[in-house]
């Protein structure tokens, strides 16, 4: 009998195959009695393989792929996935990275997952593995002499890049590769651009202090308007942003 895989879970080593018949039967990998066939199995793959009837349905065995070497190509999930697991369900890790991807966000859970998959899409991954949420806290001044305290709703996890095997696919392994050396580039340049900015806080700091200064030692800017103008200018303008810890190399 010949058919077509219909469905295969990669982690699990099984599936189920529609035969010519039109009946669907299930299989597993140690029923391909070539191993390197069994490595090579994926949904619309073709195969041959005996019937038998179980009381639980009809089953495949002594199955072989047939022209195996003519799949070559994957197939990528159509949204962004995320596990608490090293697996996803369904699909196979092509590659797994080097880097945790952290996303934060005051507002919600659901703000700070995205921060979190945008983080990763940046380096190429469409999939975060050992996936995980905690809360921080968070502080302000907040009316009068007092100190307001806030949630920051956290994720982090493994940048990974998965697909499947599928005779009609369109993309190569070579399509799914490279997240590490991304993830090194855009880490480098994101540490730059923290550097600039803290160079630019102390900068604005500096002018601040060297104003304060003059004003204190001028009689014309002797006022403590002006001293508290510089201060204020050195609070809004003289912020540094962390551009680069939410990528950290594991």
């Amino acid at each position: 009998m010949k058919g077509i895989i219909k469905t295969y879970l990669p982690e699990k080593r099984y599936g189920f195959i529609k035969g010519d018949d039109g009946k669907d039967y299930f299989f597993h990998a140690s029923e391909f009695r070539d191993k390197e066939h069994a490595e090579q199995l994926c949904e619309e793959g073709f195969v041959h393989f005996d019937q038998q009837a179980t009381p639980k349905g009809y089953k495949a065995k002594n199955c072989s792929l047939l022209n195996p070497s003519d799949i070559l190509t994957y197939i990528k999930p159509d949204e962004f996935m995320t596990t608490r697991s090293r697996h996803v369900s369904g699909w196979e890790v092509l590659e797994q990275s080097s880097w945790i991807v952290h996303g934060s966000s005051r507002d919600s859970p659901d703000a700070a997952k995205k921060e979190t998959m945008d983080g990763a899409v940046r380096i190429g991954a469409n999939a975060l593995i050992n996936f995980e949420y905690y809360k921080t806290t968070g502080s302000e001044p907040g009316t009068g002499n007092g100190t307001y305290n806030y949630t920051i709703h956290n994720f982090r996890g493994r940048a990974v890049t998965i697909a499947k095997r599928n005779s009609k696919g369109k993309h190569l392994e070579s399509d799914f590769l490279g997240l590490n050396e991304k993830g090194e580039q855009l880490k480098a340049r994101l540490i730059e651009d923290t550097k600039k900015s803290k160079n630019k806080r102390n900068v604005i700091w500096l002018i601040v202090s060297l104003l304060t200064f003059i004003s204190l030692s001028t009689v014309f800017f002797n006022s403590v308007f002006y001293i508290i103008f510089f201060v204020f200018i050195g609070f809004v303008f003289g912020r540094s942003t962390d551009y680069d810890s939410w990528l950290e190399r594991a």
